[in-house]
């Protein structure tokens, strides 16, 4: 209750709190700052709202945010959606900003149900609502969403995730890189907000960037990772301990769990994601569960899914390049605009055309161009089995590595030593953001397996899932295995497509962890998430294997032990076996063209 008090306290002294309209300079938008709404348990959250000054009602779209509602230049964008003939609500979250409460990240349900209640009641709203935002912010419209609130009308979210547990635990590895930064961040925040609520942030962590990365980079290889308490992480951040303390999908991640209550959706939604977004899956996920489950017929025809060349960013025109790599002028999207039209159609009877054609709407990379489709995943993708090979030197890219469509005989197994003192890098595919980088400087490491095929003989299309079938045998009970695919162009060039990971001892179930017999060769199946690329003619189809990726996920210590309480690192010997009685493959679904 001191930490409430004081948190309370530093609000109230660092900012006005009281309502404060004005009218926006074209004076066709009217500003109230800090509007607060009552939540059940009478906990005060408060909200900017941006309305048209015209009188009569509108409807209203609301989004709800733990990042301040007034970051960047968020407040013209509003006022622009404002003047279309929306009510606009921008709320902090709980525990954030000018919320009052204490933060518990991604509880945001009943919050959800009860701000949408308070917005339909203002006396300048008509009663209809959508809501819009992307990650942290599509969380909150889902899980609003799954206690149906009766004034919601529609969706427009991206960047979504299905199942918090699999976003934070991917293949039962941790999420480090994102789920420690995203809570420093969090904690750096509230301290400045207690203790010098007049400073503005300057930086992710109230520093410039380089003291941020500089200071991340220190914490990232911290052993035990539940002993970490930088930023005083256990008191302002607690909801970190939280996520260290449920390694299995237990009840815990019942409350977060969105996959599981798609039959309760009662909405249309709007779904956007990158392929080079970390929450690809999540998104592609939701689309899929929510266009056969939702609890209506509206709501499961009303899906509508777009995946483009993009990062965790939001997509816009401009952006059409990732990394170094430039997708065309073709690869952008006005994603403002398209999400206006979807809220003019469901919030003011306005043009239907936003629902007419294809539900699906995909870029292929490689073609660099658009297309449509009627179903995710495509059906008419032929699951197509790429078998590893090797003379038992598959060691780097320079080793005798193969991908090949025909089964081999048995072969010797490859063999690498991970160890978690030197894991490998994760380089350019860390956080939220991925992007294609060259992963030849990867594939020099001898704890690297490299797989390739040979030289295309003409074009090859793979849209969808990737799976990846490994046969393996390890000296530890517990340890890693990770998968890679990448599209080699003629010049060696080794562009990263998509990746996945598993802590074998989730191998069977993410509910019951079962350790390995040292040694014994096991079959394990790794999501490597999904892609669409064309390789084109001349070009080679890529498969890396290793122990690790880091920092993006946690070092596996290798001993067995309970999650982040291990300060001990032991190397493992890894195997790889691949032949007629071990048949390792990586599995791609090739689309006929």
């Amino acid at each position: 209750m001191a930490f409430v008090r004081s948190l309370v306290v530093a609000l109230v002294a660092g900012a006005a709190i009281q309502v404060a309209a004005h009218r926006a300079a074209d004076d066709t938008v009217v500003v109230e700052k800090n509007v607060a709404a009552r939540m059940r348990d009478g906990v005060l959250l408060r909200a900017d709202v941006y309305r048209p000054s015209a009188a009569g009602t509108h409807p209203a779209l609301v989004q709800r945010t733990p990042y301040s509602k007034n970051d960047e230049d968020s407040p013209e964008r509003f006022k622009r959606l404002a003047a279309r003939g929306y009510v606009i609500v921008v709320q902090d979250t709980r525990g954030r900003y000018m919320s009052d409460g204490v933060a518990r990240p991604h509880d945001e349900a009943e919050d959800g149900f009860d701000t949408l209640a308070w917005v339909s009641g203002l006396p300048y709203v008509d009663g209809e609502i959508g809501m819009w935002g992307g990650s942290y912010l599509a969380t909150t419209q889902l899980l609003a969403a799954t206690l149906q609130p009766p004034s919601l009308v529609a969706l427009f979210s991206s960047s979504s995730y299905n199942s918090r547990y699999d976003m934070v635990f991917q293949g039962g590895a941790f999420y480090l890189n994102d789920g420690l930064g995203w809570n420093l961040g969090q904690a750096a925040d509230v301290r400045r907000r207690v203790f010098t609520p007049d400073v503005d942030r300057d930086g992710p962590l109230g520093m410039t960037p380089e003291q941020a990365n500089a200071f991340r980079e220190r914490w990232l290889w911290h052993v035990p990772l539940k002993t970490m308490d930088a930023l005083e992480l256990k008191r302002f951040a607690p909801g970190y301990d939280e996520l260290l303390a449920h390694p299995s999908y237990d009840d815990y991640w019942k409350t977060f769990d969105i996959e599981a209550r798609h039959d309760r959706f009662t909405v249309p939604a709007f779904h956007l994601t990158g392929w080079y977004d970390t929450l690809l899956n999540g998104t592609l996920r939701n689309y899929v569960g929510l266009r056969a489950r939702a609890a209506n017929e509206n709501a499961r025809r009303s899906q509508r899914l777009i995946v483009g060349p993009w990062t965790h960013a939001r997509p816009s025109l401009s952006s059409t390049k990732v990394g170094d790599v430039d997708f065309g002028p073709q690869a952008g999207l006005d994603s403002q605009e398209l999400m206006a039209r979807w809220f003019d159609h469901w919030l003011k009877g306005g043009d239907a055309s936003i629902l007419q054609g294809a539900p699906v709407r995909i870029f292929v990379m490689g073609d660099n161009r658009w297309r449509d489709e009627q179903e995710w995943p495509l059906v008419r993708a032929k699951a197509t089995e790429y078998f590893l090979q090797s003379g038992g030197s598959a060691n780097t890219l320079d080793g005798d590595g193969r991908l090949s469509t025909t089964a081999p005989r048995d072969q010797r197994a490859d063999r690498f030593v991970y160890d978690p003192w030197d894991p490998v890098p994760t380089g350019a595919l860390g956080g939220y953001s991925r992007i294609p980088a060259d992963q030849r400087p990867i594939e020099r490491r001898r704890d690297v397996l490299v797989y390739t095929t040979e030289p295309l003989a003409a074009d090859l299309e793979v849209t969808g899932p990737i799976t990846l079938k490994l046969w393996i045998a390890s000296s530890a009970r517990d340890t890693d295995f990770t998968g890679k695919v990448v599209d080699v162009f003629p010049d060696g060039t080794a562009r990263a497509l998509t990746d996945g990971i598993l802590r074998t001892r989730y191998r069977e179930s993410r509910t019951t962890p079962k350790m390995l017999t040292p040694n014994q060769p096991v079959e394990l199946t790794i999501d490597l998430g999904a892609t669409s690329n064309l390789f084109r003619a001349g070009h080679r189809i890529r498969l890396e294997v290793s122990s690790s990726n880091f920092p993006r996920f946690d070092r596996n210590p290798n001993t067995g032990g309970v999650f982040g309480e291990d300060a001990e690192l032991r190397r493992a010997e890894q195997q790889v076996f691949h032949g007629a009685s071990r048949p390792s493959r990586l599995i791609v679904p090739v689309v006929p063209r």
